[in-house]
C-alpha cells in the first residue's frame, strides 16, 4: 500500500474517534461518597491522630466531653500545624477547597518511610461524617490569630473565621472537634476500647516517634477508665527465628515480626498477623491480602500473630484498608513467597517441641500416678526399667536422669535411707545458713508422712521442727514418740520394747509387726510453753517386695512408635515399652494431655496384667477392654459438669 493510501486509510479510520477528559457532574456528590466510604468510627479517630503524627506532633490530648449538654470529641496536638507556611485562614481554605489532594502525595515510598508519613489522598477529614455531624478544624500559629474551619455533615459549604476570644500568642497547636457525636460511635469511643484500638492500629507510627498519645474520658461513669495513656500493643508469644528485614530491590525493606501464640495465651486472643505500611494497619491479617494469593498457610496460621511491615503498599482510600494490587505489591507478594518455607520449617519446629514438652508432662503425671503401685501391689510384676533413667523406678533415693533425687512422692511414701540427706538439711543434720534466725516453733512433721513396711523390716523415721516460714527451729526441742495399732514397735533413745511404746528424740527406728497391720505414728513436740503433735499412717504389707524389682522393674518411660496402618496399641519389644502414636485412638488425643494420659494408664494397666499373668490368652480381651474404656473416656472424660457433648465418631480400627 502507498503511504498515500495508508494515510487516507488513518482519515477513514479516525473520522468517529472523540478524545476528551473526565468531569465530575456534581463534585459534592463525589465527596459524599467518599465521606460515606469510612463506616468505623475508631478508624476515622484513627485518621484524625494520624494527621497529627503527619505534622510531628510530641503531645496529643484525645477527649471525649460533653459541651453544653452535646457529646463531643476532640483531638489536640502540637504539632507544626495545618501548611506552616501559609497565613492561618488562607491554609485552612486550602484544606476546604483541596478535597482529595494532599500536599504529602508527592512523597516517595523512602521519604515516606523517613518521615513516618501516611496521609496521601486529603479526605482523612472527611471521615469525621461517622462520628458527628459537625467538625471544627482549630488552628493556631505564633503571631497569627487563631482560625477555626467548620464543616457540616453532609452539606457542600463551609465557614472560615478567627476563634472569638483568643488574641495572637506564640502559641503552635492544632484542634479537631468534633461535636454531635453520633449515638451509634458513642461506645466505640469509651476511652478502654479506642486506647486499644489505636494501639494496634497506629502500633509502628508510636513505637518509632517520641510522642505521647493520651486518652481522656469525662463522659464515663462509675469505674470505667477515665484516663488511658495509649501504648504500642505488645505482641504476646515467642518471637520466631525469622529475618527482621526483608530487602526488596527499589524500595525500601519490608519488616518482619512475627510471634507464635503458647498455649496459655489461647489461639484467640489477638488478631493475626497485621499487614502494615509505614506503621499504620491496613489488613488486620492476611484473609486481607486474597488479591495477592496470600491468605493461605502459613500466614494465616491461627497460632501466629505480630505484623509486617511494607511502606511502599498503596492503600484504598477512604476506609484505608486492603491493599491495591499494583506492580509493588505483587513484588511484596512476591518477595514473601521466598520465606514461606522458612516459617513453615519454624513453626514444625516449634511444634515438634511442644509435642515433646507434652509427652514429658504426661510421662511424668503417669509415673506419678503409679509410682506406689508395686509398693502397694506387690504381687503384680511391673514393668523393666533401665537404672537411673525413670524416675520412677527403684526405691526411693533413685535418681532420674538428670542426676535430682526423687523428693516429691517416693519421699512421701518411704522413708529415706542410713546417711540420706533429708529436704532442707545438710549432711551433718543442720540446715543451711539463712539471713535471719528462725522463729519459735510452729509446725512438727514426720518424715516420710506415710511409712510402708515389710513384715519385720526396720526403717528410720526423723521430725523435722519449724518456725512459721519453714525454717528448722533452732532452739532445743523435745519429741515424744507413740504407735497406735498392731504395726510394730519403736527402737531410739528411751525407747521401750511393747508394741505401743513411746521413745524421746528426733530419730528412731520402726520395726515392722510379723503380720499385715495398719496403724499410726505419733510425735509430740515441745519448746518451751509450745507444744505440737503430727502423725503418719504406718502400714505393713501383707507380701515382701519382689527381689530386685527396685532396680529393674518400675514404670518405664514408652517409645512411640509411628506405624498407623498397623493394629497393636501397645507391646513390650526387647524390654521396651512402645506404644503405637500412629493408631487411630492415640492420634485422636494427641493434642488432649488429659485423655492422652488416661489412654497410656490404659496401656500400661495392660502390659502389667500380661507381664504378671504370663497368659498370652489375656492379651485379646485386654485389648478390647482397652478399646471399649478408650472409646468412652473420649466421649465422657473431658466432659464439663452440666454440658451436653455429642459422642465422639469412632476412629479406631474393628
Amino acid at each position: 500500500m502507498s503511504p498515500r493510501a495508508s494515510k487516507s486509510a488513518g482519515r477513514r479510520a479516525g473520522a468517529g474517534l472523540q478524545k476528551g477528559r473526565l468531569k465530575v457532574h456534581d463534585p459534592f456528590e463525589l465527596i459524599r461518597w467518599l465521606a460515606l466510604s469510612q463506616t468505623d468510627p475508631r478508624k476515622a479517630l484513627a485518621e484524625l491522630v494520624q494527621n497529627s503524627l503527619d505534622a510531628g506532633a510530641r503531645s496529643i490530648e484525645i477527649t471525649r466531653e460533653r459541651i453544653k449538654g452535646v457529646p463531643c470529641l476532640r483531638v489536640r496536638d502540637d504539632g507544626e500545624g495545618v501548611i506552616p507556611e501559609l497565613d492561618r485562614a488562607e491554609a485552612l481554605r486550602y484544606i476546604a477547597t483541596h478535597v482529595g489532594h494532599s500536599r504529602k502525595r508527592s512523597l516517595t515510598p523512602s521519604e515516606r518511610l523517613e518521615l513516618m508519613t501516611q496521609g496521601q489522598y486529603g479526605i482523612g477529614l472527611l471521615g469525621f461524617w461517622c462520628l458527628g455531624e459537625v467538625l471544627e478544624l482549630r488552628s493556631s500559629m505564633p503571631g497569627q490569630k487563631p482560625h477555626r474551619l467548620v464543616l457540616t455533615r453532609d452539606r457542600p459549604d463551609y465557614a472560615i473565621e478567627p476563634l472569638r476570644g483568643r488574641l495572637a500568642f506564640d502559641e503552635r497547636w492544632t484542634e479537631v472537634l468534633v461535636i454531635g457525636l453520633h449515638r451509634e460511635a458513642l461506645p466505640a469511643l469509651v476511652a478502654g476500647r479506642a486506647a486499644e484500638y489505636l494501639a494496634s492500629e497506629l502500633r509502628g507510627q508510636l513505637l518509632q516517634r517520641e510522642v505521647v498519645l493520651e486518652m481522656h474520658d469525662r463522659m464515663s461513669r462509675g469505674l470505667a477508665q477515665k484516663h488511658v495513656a495509649v501504648r504500642p500493643k505488645r505482641f504476646l508469644g515467642e518471637r520466631l527465628d525469622l529475618p527482621a528485614r526483608l530487602e526488596l530491590p527499589g524500595h525500601p525493606a519490608i519488616q518482619i515480626e512475627i510471634y507464635l501464640r503458647g498455649e496459655d495465651i489461647g489461639e484467640n486472643s489477638g488478631a493475626g498477623i497485621g499487614v502494615y505500611a509505614a506503621g499504620t494497619l491496613v489488613a488486620e491479617d492476611f484473609h486481607g491480602l486474597a488479591t495477592l494469593g496470600l491468605d493461605h498457610l502459613p500466614w494465616i496460621d491461627s497460632r501466629l500473630t505480630g505484623l509486617v511491615d511494607f511502606p511502599a503498599l498503596q492503600v484504598a482510600p477512604g476506609s484505608r484498608r486492603g491493599v491495591i494490587p499494583d506492580g509493588t505489591a505483587w513484588a511484596f507478594a512476591t518477595a514473601l513467597g521466598e520465606i514461606e518455607r522458612d516459617l513453615a520449617v519454624v513453626l514444625e519446629r516449634f511444634e515438634q517441641r511442644r509435642a515433646e514438652a507434652l509427652d514429658r508432662a504426661v510421662i511424668r503425671d503417669l509415673q506419678r500416678a503409679f509410682r506406689d503401685f508395686y509398693r502397694q501391689r506387690p504381687h503384680y510384676t511391673m514393668l523393666p526399667v533401665e537404672k537411673r533413667q525413670d524416675v520412677a523406678a527403684g526405691p526411693p533415693g533413685h535418681t532420674d536422669a538428670s542426676g535430682s533425687g526423687v523428693a516429691d512422692a517416693a519421699a512421701a511414701s518411704e522413708p529415706a535411707g542410713p546417711g540420706e540427706v533429708f529436704d532442707g538439711e545438710d549432711a551433718d543434720g543442720s540446715e543451711p545458713p539463712a539471713l535471719f534466725p528462725p522463729g519459735p516453733l510452729t509446725e512438727v512433721r514426720i518424715v516420710p508422712s506415710r511409712v510402708l513396711l515389710e513384715r519385720g523390716e526396720r526403717r528410720e523415721i526423723r521430725a523435722r521442727s519449724l518456725d512459721a516460714s519453714g525454717r528448722r527451729v533452732a532452739a532445743e526441742v523435745r519429741y515424744r514418740w507413740w504407735l497406735t495399732g498392731p504395726v510394730g514397735r519403736i527402737e531410739g533413745v528411751g525407747a521401750g520394747r511393747s508394741g505401743e511404746g513411746a521413745a524421746d528424740g528426733r530419730v528412731v527406728a520402726l520395726v515392722g509387726a510379723d503380720v499385715p497391720a495398719q496403724g499410726s505414728l505419733s510425735v509430740e513436740a515441745t519448746s518451751g510453753p509450745r507444744l505440737v503433735r503430727a502423725e503418719a499412717v504406718v502400714e505393713v504389707l501383707e507380701e515382701p517386695r519382689a527381689a530386685g524389682r527396685g532396680s529393674d522393674e518400675g514404670i518405664p518411660e514408652p517409645e512411640l512408635i509411628d506405624e498407623p496402618g498397623r493394629r497393636w496399641r501397645s507391646r513390650m519389644i526387647g524390654g521396651a515399652w512402645q506404644v503405637n502414636s500412629g493408631h487411630p485412638e492415640f492420634r485422636a488425643i494427641a493434642d488432649r494431655p488429659g485423655l492422652k494420659l488416661r489412654y497410656l494408664a490404659l496401656l500400661f494397666a495392660k502390659e502389667i496384667v500380661l507381664r504378671s499373668t504370663q497368659d498370652p490368652r489375656l492379651e485379646s480381651p485386654l485389648e478390647q477392654l482397652v478399646e471399649v474404656a478408650a472409646y468412652a473416656d473420649r466421649n465422657l472424660g473431658e466432659r464439663r459438669p452440666g454440658r451436653r457433648k455429642r459422642p465422639e465418631p469412632d476412629s479406631s480400627e474393628s
